[in-house]
């Protein structure tokens, strides 16, 4: 695993806190609504705190320069 940037660190860790609340209201009975989104925006941020950190963006549709031949 590599090392996280605190900013990185953070956002892991409300990504936990979110899955956690969503878990405890799954188990508490509320309503779907209400434990769903603690539940799926905590899962979105634990991935996310993974993304790589390049500073320049790759565009696939961006047109490449022409050849010389």
């Amino acid at each position: 695993m590599k090392k996280l940037k605190t900013i990185q660190k953070v956002v892991l860790a409300m990504g936990i806190i979110g899955v956690s609340i969503g878990i405890f209201g799954r188990y508490q009975t509320w309503e779907y609504m209400e434990y769903f989104p603690f539940f799926y925006s905590g899962i979105t941020m634990m991935w996310v705190a993974f993304l790589p950190q390049k500073k320049s963006c790759s565009n696939p549709f961006k047109r490449k320069a022409a050849q010389k031949s």
